[in-house]
């Protein structure tokens, strides 16, 4: 889909990675091409969101949208369904970022530059619970990437994705004005993770980090449209605020040094392990 090369990391503790080893049954194949740039209805960035509804596998993605919804060219959201090998195969619905969220009273005295959807949490109850990474700048003057803010964030569907309520920001990078990515999750021993792109702030030097919040809890605020504290992985302890100036631990060794986590995580049946991907930029 993209031409990037992507490493792939098992999860041993649920936030610690090695890289896979040959004695293991698992074998990634070539990269294959499934659409070309011309055939892809959406401006791809980050992983979509895989959710069933009404029987079939939908695919969700934020972010533009060639279809035309009204006077409209880019959408920031869109629904799609298919297979794993042809998932844009029909085309459901695009909403634009007004229509589709409430932003609940956030960013009020700011250029929002977007918020998207990264990562979609499907309750037991049927409702959304939408990881989100935001863009916002405080002078709609300044476009350049120095000049915005980056963020996590959640957000909440209670009518299946149609629309989603802002419940406001749980992560940064310790300097915020780096890409803290995002969109990876998963659910273990009671407890969502997050994994972002952290960075401390001088020398500023983005690595790969988890966050962490009791999920009943998460749910519990997320479903009130607010969000409690969540805490950063630092050196075998969860004790650095989501929202910190303070930079998360680096969780598996770089080989690049230019890992991005605007990516994706699952659970591996054949391995018995979580996978993550990551982009190397190589």
């Amino acid at each position: 889909m993209m031409k990037i090369k992507k490493q792939m990391f098992a999860i041993v503790t649920g936030c610690l990675f090695t890289a896979l080893s040959m004695a293991q049954s698992i074998h990634i194949g070539e990269a294959e091409l499934i659409y070309t740039d011309d055939e892809m209805p959406i401006r791809y960035d980050g992983s979509m969101s895989t959710i069933k509804r009404d029987g079939s596998m939908n695919y969700f993605h934020s972010f533009g949208c060639r279809f035309e919804p009204g006077e409209s060219r880019r959408s920031r959201h869109s629904w799609h369904s298919g297979t794993p090998v042809d998932p844009l195969k029909v085309h459901r619905s695009s909403t634009t970022d007004d229509a589709m969220w409430d932003y609940n009273g956030y960013y009020k005295e700011m250029e929002t530059e977007g918020i998207w959807i990264l990562g979609i949490y499907q309750c037991e109850n049927g409702d959304l619970l939408a990881i989100t990474h935001s863009e916002v700048t405080e002078d709609s003057e300044k476009q350049g990437d120095f000049d915005l803010t980056y963020s996590i964030g959640l957000g909440y569907s209670t009518d299946k994705g149609a629309t989603f309520t802002y419940c406001g920001e749980i992560v940064t990078a310790a300097d915020p004005h780096t890409n803290v990515g995002g969109g990876a999750y998963i659910v273990k021993d009671d407890y969502l993770y997050i994994y972002y792109n952290d960075t401390d702030p001088a020398p500023s030097n983005r690595h790969p980090s988890v966050a962490r919040a009791r999920l009943d809890d998460v749910l519990d605020d997320a479903s009130e449209h607010k969000v409690g504290q969540w805490m950063k992985y630092n050196n075998g302890k969860w004790d650095i605020p989501g929202l910190s100036d303070i930079a998360g631990s680096t969780i598996f060794p770089l080989e690049s040094g230019w890992e991005d986590l605007h990516s994706d995580a699952a659970w591996c049946t054949a391995l018995g392990k979580y996978l993550l991907t990551v982009q190397t930029h190589l």
